[in-house]
């Protein structure tokens, strides 16, 4: 099954140089065309640009079939609301996707959503990196904001994996 991601997990994922934790857990990835458009954006890192201009063959950009659903339009930003509409399209497995608000309007619909934090946490769990820790500081240091609720509960879960990690860096 397919999986599609918005634009914040690639972006501070390329930023840390960890995008390829994505393609390891999930093969192939489709992101629409807008997410292209804002990773491509000229306000986007340097190295962001440059990384999606010779993007690797797992991530392949996809049109949405259909026009886009107005009421994800009203709710989202372009790239939130057509990655949603690709994930429901493609019946995707699951979406990549960081902001609070596509977050609960894609559970809404019944669509499994997954963060950044989340792709740390099972890159961890199978082994794929050692310092989920390091790499959360990694993707700070390049503006990715999370609540504190959120990070505790990334501690917690980290901890619940391994109780020898030290999650200090963190604050």
């Amino acid at each position: 099954m397919a999986v599609v991601s918005d634009t914040s997990p690639l972006r501070y994922l390329i930023a840390a140089g960890q995008a390829d934790l994505i393609a390891k857990l999930f093969g192939t990835v489709h992101i629409p065309r807008a997410v292209e458009g804002e990773i491509l954006d000229p306000h986007s890192p340097l190295a962001v640009r440059q990384w999606m201009s010779k993007r690797p063959a797992w991530l392949q950009v996809r049109g949405i079939q259909r026009p886009l659903d107005p009421d994800l339009a009203r709710q989202l930003h372009a790239g939130e609301a057509e990655a949603i509409q690709l994930a429901l399209e493609l019946r995707a497995k699951a979406l990549l996707m960081d902001e609070r608000r596509g977050r609960q309007v894609a559970g809404g619909r019944d669509i499994t959503v997954i963060g950044a934090l989340g792709i740390l946490r099972e890159s961890y769990r199978i082994g794929l990196i050692s310092n989920p820790i390091q790499v959360a500081a990694q993707l700070r240091s390049s503006g990715f904001r999370a609540s504190r609720r959120l990070i505790r509960r990334f501690e917690e879960q980290l901890r619940e994996l391994n109780p020898e990690l030290s999650t200090e860096e963190t604050h």
